[in-house]
Order: C-alpha cells, then structure tokens, then sequence
C-alpha cells in the first residue's frame, strides 16, 4: 500500500503544484497547500486510492487555498476537468460547477481589463509574452517542472507581483489556450484518474495491444516506432531509436497523402529504418500525438516542446502518451488494461504452429496477430481483425492454393498468425515470412502471394512486418521493408 501512494505522490506532486500555484498568489502557501495534501493522502490511502486520488488531492489543496470560482477556472483552463469533475472537487452538483465557472471566468474578464487599464508592465489581457513572463517566473518554466522553479523572490518583488491581480496566472493560462469562448460553455469527455479507470471514448476509437498491453486511439492514428533495447546503441540503457519520432505507415482512416510529424501513430519496440539513432539525439522524440508501449519514459508528465508526455505503469510495462491537451492523454490512459488474449482475439503467448483444432467451414472473423523478437523474445507486437467477408475470403484462397508436402522450420525475427473463428472455435495458420509460405493444420501450406494476403496484410501489418525475401516482388505493396 505505501509503495503504491509513493507512486503517485512522486508522479503527481508537480502537477498538484502547478495547480496549487494557479490558484493562490504565493508559493509559500501553494507549496503549504499541497504538504497538507500530500499528508493527509497518504493517512488515508487505503480509502481514497479505490475511488479517485487525483480529484481527492485537490478537493483537499482548494480548501486549503482557494474559493469555489477561481479553483472551477483553474480546473477547467489549466487541467481541461470536466463539468462532473470540476463538481467532485467542489463537492457541488454540475449545474453549480458550471455557475462557479461562469463567475470566474467573469472576474478574469474585470482582474484583465483592471491590469490593462494600470499598464501592468507585466502583461495585460493584450499582452500574451508579458503574461506568460509573469507565469514562468512565477511557477517556473512550465506546469510540469515546478520543481525546479527559480528561487522565491524579494519582498518588493512580491509586492509589485500582489498589486498586478491574482488573476493574471489564470488569465496566462486562459491566453495560452486560445480565449475564454474556448472554454466557457464546452463540454470535456470525462477524463481518467491515477489508476486510470476505465473511460468513454468515441466508438470511432480502435484497440491496439502489444505484449499483453491493450488501450484505444483514435482511428486516424497511424503506426510506428518506439526506443528499442540493444546492446550497440550507446548509453547505460542501451535505448535506440529505429523510427520513434513519427509514424512509418498512414491508418486507412487518414486522408492525409503521406506521413508528417504531425500524424499521429502507436509505436512498438521496433527496427522500422536502418537509420537508427541512440535514444535522445535530435530527432528521436514525437513532437506531435503518439502512444509508445514499453516506454522507457518515468511515470509522471515531462513537457516536450509542443507537446507533453504522460507515463503510466501497466504490469511491468511504461505506456507513454505524447499530446498537449491533458484530456485526451486521460482519455486514451483510461483505456489501458492487462489481457491475455486481446480485443481482436490475438493470445499474448506466441503461436508459432498451425493449430489441429476444426477448422470453420463459415467463418465469422480473422484475427491477424504479428509476433516479434526484435526484443529479444516472442512479443505479441500488433494485432487486427476482420469481418467475416475477409475472414471467408482469405480461408477460400488459402485453400485452392494449398498443397501438401512442404514443411517450413519454426518463425523467428516476424512472423503473422491467422485465426479463423466460427461455432465458438478456432483454428490457426502461421505466416511464415522466412519460407514464403502460410502453413495450416495438418501438414499443409500454400505460398504467399497478392491473392492470399490482400485481405489481411493492410494497416500496421504494413508496418511491422517485411515481405519474404525471395517471393513475387507484387508482394512489397502489402509489406513494408526497413528503409536505410
């Protein structure tokens, strides 16, 4: 129980201070503020930690050193809560959270126009670099790195910083996220928590997993890279990057004509170039939205520029998500859950034989499930499905271009796995890219080509796995090969 209320004390506190710091015009009370926070979640960890403690912390830090309106803004502006979060902390119903918001964001409008008026040289509502001035002084270089914020200032400097508002930090933050029409009247989806409960999220949205790790994106997210470990990259971690930085493959559901570093993508541990880098270098972190499963990132928020990164501890695996807006990292974390056997029916455990099992003559569906050892061993890397028109389909071409007789060694390096499933069964073929062939149950096999892969070999199979190196160059369309 202590380590667990450590783990969220260490990866929450700079988020509760930049909070803290928000609400009251004085780092002695902020920091006091969030010391009393912080001690009374740990008495009462075992009650709190089983319902929200993120939300709890701050309930306790607005008593401590704020009022309903001024914490409601700073809840809405600099965290983007929802109506129904902003109410928890409050301890009011929604309807009321959403009159404290209106009020304040009303005395934001007077404290703004009172500052322009005074000529504040520390910013006004007109005056976006003043103000941000006065919040990294203030708070320190951004939310995420109070804790190492400059040292406090002289007693004159808080004088003339106290005779400027106690507004001005929230109105900073109200600038830097594009105006007040942005967020009076908009609805946020409910965010998630430190245990990060499950969330809503649009239907849209599909599964990914990797190594018995599952969460949802966005459907128009494509795919890519993540740091891989290997011992001739430098550095006592040994991390590289073959492709972190932005996505390798377009999903179907981008309409974009080619990958930017502004498409967002999941990456997996994985030599996706031949141009890789150690970890760290120029070049080698998103600056955009990405999902890195097997982080090598702490657990907490570190700022990236443009971006944040947000960590969570699943199992023994880092889940890393790079966006700059706090909700949707809450939203796509809400998501992540353990599993051994994933939404598109894809075993964690590596099957690397066709199995005997019946096969259906109708099936219903195809999982698609891509095993690795870039890792060093069997890794569910990436997983699909299709309906049952694809499943039916690929299990007809499979057939006719079956043949008895030829027998391939046991996949290594990447490798596919096929179940059709129909009447509760299923059975399952191996793609075996080192032979070129797909072999089922009972000793046969047919050879890759366009007419047994097409309906499968689509979307991040693309990505993470390379067409046989002997087979029909019409193959490299549904395949992607290392680029240098």
């Amino acid at each position: 129980m202590k380590a667990a209320y450590d783990e969220w004390a260490v990866a929450r506190t700079p988020s509760l201070l930049a909070f803290a710091a928000a609400l009251v015009d004085d780092h002695d009370a902020a920091d006091a503020a969030v010391t009393r926070a912080l001690s009374r979640m740990r008495g009462a960890w075992a009650r709190v930690s089983r319902d929200d403690p993120d939300l709890e912390a701050r309930r306790h830090v607005v008593r401590a050193c704020s009022t309903p309106r001024r914490a409601a803004v700073v809840l809405r502006l600099l965290e983007e809560r929802s109506d129904a979060e902003i109410a928890g902390v409050l301890h009011c119903s929604e309807s009321a959270a959403r009159r404290y918001l209106q009020r304040g964001l009303t005395e934001v409008h007077e404290d703004a126009a009172a500052a322009s008026r005074a000529g504040s040289a520390a910013g006004s509502a007109t005056d976006p670099a003043g103000l941000r001035e006065h919040v990294v002084t203030r708070a320190g270089s951004a939310p995420t790195q109070l804790l190492t914020r400059q040292p406090p200032p002289t007693r004159a400097a808080v004088t003339r910083r106290r005779s400027r508002g106690p507004w001005l930090t929230v109105l900073a933050v109200l600038v830097l996220v594009g105006g007040v029409a942005y967020v009076a009247h908009e609805s946020r989806t409910p965010g998630g928590v430190f245990r990060y409960s499950r969330v809503d999220v649009p239907e849209s949205w599909r599964y990914e997993s990797y190594a018995g790790v599952q969460l949802q994106v966005p459907d128009t997210w494509g795919w890519g890279g993540s740091p891989i470990r290997a011992t001739h990259f430098g550095g006592p971690k040994h991390l590289g990057s073959c492709g972190t930085s932005q996505a390798s493959v377009l999903s179907p559901a981008d309409s974009s004509p080619y990958v930017t570093p502004e498409t967002g993508f999941v990456g997996r541990p994985a030599i996706l170039t031949q141009r890789c880098m150690t970890l760290g270098s120029a070049g080698t972190m998103p600056s955009g939205y990405a999902v890195w499963f097997d982080s090598p990132l702490p657990v907490g928020e570190k700022g990236l520029g443009p971006t944040v990164a947000e960590t969570r501890a699943v199992g023994d695996q880092h889940v890393t998500v790079f966006a700059p807006q706090p909700s949707l990292r809450r939203q796509i974390l809400g998501t992540v859950e353990q599993v051994r056997v994933d939404h598109h029916g894809c075993p964690t455990a590596a099957v690397v034989r066709p199995s005997a099992g019946p096969r259906p003559p109708e099936p219903d569906s195809l999982s698609v499930c891509v095993y690795s050892q870039d890792t060093g061993v069997s890794t569910l890397m990436y997983s699909t499905a299709f309906p049952a028109d694809a499943a039916r389909r690929y299990a007809a071409q499979e057939a006719a271009a079956s043949t008895a007789g030829v027998s391939c060694a046991t996949p290594s390096g990447r490798w596919v796995a096929l179940g059709l499933t129909g009447d509760d069964d299923t059975s399952w073929d191996v793609v075996n890219p080192g032979c070129g062939r797909i072999e089922s149950a009972g000793g046969r096999s047919a050879e890759l080509t366009p007419e047994t892969v097409r309906d499968w070999a689509v979307g991040g199979v693309t990505a993470y796995v390379s067409p046989p190196a002997h087979g029909d160059p019409a193959l490299d369309r549904y395949f992607r090969t290392p680029t240098a």
